[in-house]
């Protein structure tokens, strides 16, 4: 006789990863998540929308891809109010579930190994997922199951693989996974000093399978090979970070390690002890020359923000200061009193307001502003002010406030996704202009505000020390850059409107069980067991509890 020692009563809904790509759909297919409610309508014509990428989130052991729903507006629906109200012209966009799975295993990290834009963008992007110690499995859509299904899986596990860990048993950090922007390949940092690199196939490439070629969705990108780079032999060490850059004809992956080790005690005699280095990879003759470093930065650099092109280059961001790098110019930015640079001789740009960047998270919205989320939820606008390729200087404004984030991603150019471990996980969406509404006369677009129709615990909370927003009460966000080769500073102006949510029921601070007030004493069997529920209580602002009957 056998029973379950451990029983799942609720799947996990703590969002820990989430990502963007063209899974169940290509960038060339014709998107059919777009719906116009009335099409012979004086409604404005407005800025058509690109293809809009579905959304792929993990909690815990759990994985699920999701496809954005979009309605557009139209003169006959415009009475009606939805949530986010209406915004350039679309009135609603909701998360529909495509697939949904509970994995023998939890999720570390996850990537999205993009098909690039060969073959006229007809390719489907593919998931990289990455469990502890080492194991690695790539995802693709399959149209005839409506599923994801396994293209290969890697492990570098066992007794072939104990020289990787150096005689260690346990590692901090697991597999983190980073994709190369063009597609050709992604990097697993493993065992904190092996990069794993996975050499993406090409797509004349027999690994393509006829099957996925000529499915109508397109071929899915897939993994032809890998190989391991000793990162001791590079001489790097005590890796904080890693990212691939946009721009360059081969992968080049930038590193963030600390050459001495300090803390908190010898701060004041060693401070700058982190230092970028990025590296060509060569997937085919398994070369990685050093073309660029830079040293001097910040011990409390933690993670790397690759810029789009055309600028280029890499954000390093520290819990007090923001550094810009490329092969051409650098520059930084001072975020509070505690940052200073190494060099006594120059003095650093210093923000309008004092802020910590810790623990923070961050994604683009152009490719000139990135939005990052801080560790008290406030969303903070940084602005490239740049001629050419060369970044003159960082611009950061404070934006609105939000939920605690653990992963937050930008799908498509009109929508992100914060996802968070303690509140609900938001798809919000955005707009960038530089002038006002083209809606027709007697009509007003209606700008909702981040913090409608969600519960009043865990929605986008306004930040009482912002200024900002009080002035302009949380609807619009004026950003001043220069544009590329342009004199005159040209205003920007972003709108946030909360379209969806996904619910999160935790976490649980505590829970306790007991008899139900109208419990049977007389029951036996399994009838007896309904008499007793287990009351949970959540983390959350205001106190909350959760009966679950029938344990």
């Amino acid at each position: 006789m056998s029973f379950a020692a451990c029983k799942i009563m609720h799947c996990p809904t703590g969002i820990e990863n989430c990502a963007a790509g063209f899974i169940t759909h290509s960038a060339a297919s014709l998107t059919p998540q777009i719906h116009t409610a009335d099409v012979d309508s004086d409604w404005p014509a407005t800025k058509p929308l690109g293809p809009i990428p579905n959304l792929v989130v993990s909690a815990g052991n759990v994985l699920e891809v999701y496809l954005i729903r979009v309605e557009q507006a139209s003169s006959r629906d415009a009475a009606e109010v939805k949530r986010g109200g209406l915004m350039a012209g679309i009135s609603a966009a909701s998360l529909e579930l495509v697939c949904s799975y509970r994995l023998h295993g939890n999720i570390y990290s996850m990537g999205v190994l993009t098909a690039g834009g060969v073959d006229d963008g007809r390719g489907r992007d593919s998931i990289i997922l990455s469990f502890e110690d080492a194991k690695m499995s790539v995802l693709e859509f399959d149209d005839a199951t409506h599923g994801l299904r396994t293209s290969s899986m890697h492990c570098f596990e066992g007794p072939d693989w104990f020289h990787l860990k150096r005689g260690r048993e346990s590692f901090d950090k697991g597999p983190i996974i980073k994709v190369d922007p063009q597609g050709s390949c992604a990097g697993v940092f493993a065992f904190e000093q092996q990069m794993i690199i996975l050499k993406a196939a090409e797509v004349n490439s027999s690994l393509v399978g006829e099957d996925s070629a000529f499915s109508a969705g397109g071929a899915s990108a897939r993994i032809e090979s890998s190989y391991i780079i000793t990162l001791r032999d590079l001489d790097v060490r005590h890796v904080k970070d890693f990212i691939f850059l946009h721009g360059y004809i081969e992968p080049v992956i930038v590193i963030l390690h600390e050459r001495e080790l300090t803390w908190a005690g010898r701060v004041s005699w060693k401070h700058h002890t982190c230092m970028v280095s990025a590296f060509s990879i060569s997937t085919t003759l398994k070369q990685h020359p050093l073309i660029w470093s830079a040293v001097n930065l910040p011990h409390d650099a933690y993670k790397l923000l690759a810029v789009p092109s055309p600028i280029g280059g890499v954000l390093v961001i520290g819990a007090n200061t923001i550094h810009y790098h490329s092969q051409s110019s650098s520059c930084s930015l001072a975020l509070n009193n505690f940052a200073f640079f190494g060099d006594s001789s120059q003095e650093m740009p210093r923000s309008c307001f004092n802020v910590e960047l810790d623990a923070a998270n961050a994604t683009w919205l152009t490719n000139d502003v990135a939005m990052l989320s801080t560790k008290t939820g406030e969303l903070l606008l940084l602005t490239i002010i740049y001629d050419g390729r060369i970044v003159q200087k960082l611009d950061l404004s404070k934006s609105r406030a939000s939920v605690l984030t653990s992963g937050i991603t930008t799908i498509g150019d009109s929508l992100f996704f914060l996802g968070s471990r303690l509140g609900d996980s938001l798809l919000v969406q955005f707009t960038c202009g530089l002038g006002g509404s083209n809606l027709p006369p007697g009509i007003q677009e209606e700008v909702g505000d981040i913090e409608s129709d969600a519960p009043s615990a865990k929605r986008l909370r306004m930040s009482s020390s912002d200024a900002l927003q009080d002035m302009i009460n949380g609807e619009e966000l004026s950003l001043y850059g220069t544009a590329p080769n342009n004199a005159q500073s040209a205003q920007k102006t972003f709108s946030f409107a909360v379209r969806d949510s996904l619910i999160n029921v935790g976490p649980l601070k505590d829970f306790s069980y007991g008899m139900r007030i109208n419990a049977d004493l007389n029951a036996t069997g399994i009838a007896k067991q309904s008499n007793y529920e287990l009351v949970s209580s959540l983390i959350d602002s205001s106190p909350s509890l959760n009966p679950v009957n029938g344990i």
